[in-house]
């Protein structure tokens, strides 16, 4: 995070009129917080007694004030919660009072020295290097994006995500399961769904309508003890063993099989509710991932960036800034005077890559 703010101040990004605008805003709204915070202690727990309506309209009356104003406007219009949305009167009057106050505020908290605390100054340092950061991340971004070459690369070492790989694995599971040898074993040692490989892939009786169709119609088609061939679905690739089938007693009989399966190749996001992806889609994304890290280490080299592994605003021991100024990964860029006011305790960690990965469930070829 660090090491991309400075990058992003070395490429000028600080010198652009809406990135110098929202780090001057910030600036502000920091310092305003620290007077309000300082107010509290000191029994004034109400904003408006901090900063009385008349001190903002005196603010408001300055020249040029207006017109600051109406750039914070723009950019809160811009860059806020509900970015592009039409301001209504009474909103901007509410953000006309609240923007002043805080004006009014951070006023005072420079005349009263709070500017040059130590934790000020660090949250000021944070918030500013995330605005930066934002930017260049977002201006960077399709360089992070790996190519073709780099995916068949990822691929190559990781043959767990070659499909030719995966099936060939498969294949060789269902020739051992066809050679007479012990299916649940089988699943015991290979499946991987979590979810029943310790019961050797036992499924139970299910009819109709509860599997995904292409497991549904293998099942259906195979003889009591029969194992099938390797069938994909959007879980990975089955290897299925029917044990046996019977007609309900209801009304109307349903018919139902018993059966046992091993997957290979588990696609979690299936499971987890998102679009199933190909093993490529995978590679695609953990090279990103790769690629993204692999950047920013050479920005972090470049600038000479250390980072504690965990920095809490409030413990300066934990920064070290050699030749740069702090920065952030977050891509909003708002002006907001509440998106920007920090929180009670600003952590930063070293930069990771974005993206993560889906938590494993069950990968049974069931419905969701």
């Amino acid at each position: 995070m660090l090491a991309a703010a400075e990058e992003a101040r070395a490429a000028g990004y600080a010198l652009r009129p809406e990135l110098k605008l929202q780090t001057a805003l910030s600036r502000a709204f920091i310092i305003a917080q620290a007077y309000f915070k300082k107010r509290g202690l000191e029994g004034v727990t109400k904003p408006e007694q901090a900063v009385t309506p008349a001190e903002i309209d005196a603010l408001m009356k300055e020249p040029g004030q207006e017109a600051q104003f109406a750039l914070f406007l723009a950019d809160y219009q811009k860059n806020g919660p509900n970015r592009g949305a039409t301001i209504t009167g009474e909103q901007q009057l509410q953000l006309r009072e609240h923007w002043g106050r805080v004006m009014v505020a951070a006023r005072k908290g420079v005349a009263a020295g709070l500017d040059r605390q130590r934790v000020t100054q660090l949250t000021i340092m944070l918030q500013q290097a995330r605005l930066l950061a934002g930017a260049y991340s977002k201006e960077m971004k399709p360089r992070f994006a790996p190519t073709e070459a780099e995916v068949d690369a990822y691929l190559a070492r990781h043959p767990e995500l070659n499909p030719a790989m995966i099936r060939q694995k498969a294949e060789e599971v269902l020739r051992r399961a066809k050679a007479g040898e012990d299916f649940a074993a089988l699943a015991r040692q290979f499946s991987e769904d979590e979810s029943n490989k310790n019961a050797g892939g036992e499924l139970g009786w299910f009819g109709r309508g509860r599997m995904v169709k292409e497991f549904e119609d293998a099942a259906f088609a195979l003889k009591d003890g029969e194992v099938g061939g390797v069938v994909e679905t959007q879980f990975g690739y089955h290897i299925i063993k029917v044990e046996a089938r019977r007609m309900t007693s209801l009304a109307e009989p349903i018919e139902q099989v018993r059966a046992r399966h091993i997957l290979i190749g588990y696609n979690a996001a299936a499971r987890n509710g998102t679009a199933p992806r190909s093993p490529r889609e995978r590679a695609r994304e953990a090279a990103g991932e790769e690629k993204t890290q692999r950047l920013l280490d050479e920005i972090a080299t470049r600038r000479r960036v250390r980072v504690a592994e965990e920095f809490t605003v409030g413990d300066a021991t934990g920064l070290s800034i050699e030749s740069a100024s702090p920065a952030g990964e977050d891509g909003n860029s708002s002006a907001n005077p509440s998106a920007q006011t920090p929180t009670k305790s600003n952590t930063v960690t070293k930069p990771r890559p974005p993206g993560s990965k889906p938590k494993a469930g069950s990968a049974r070829g069931r419905k969701n």
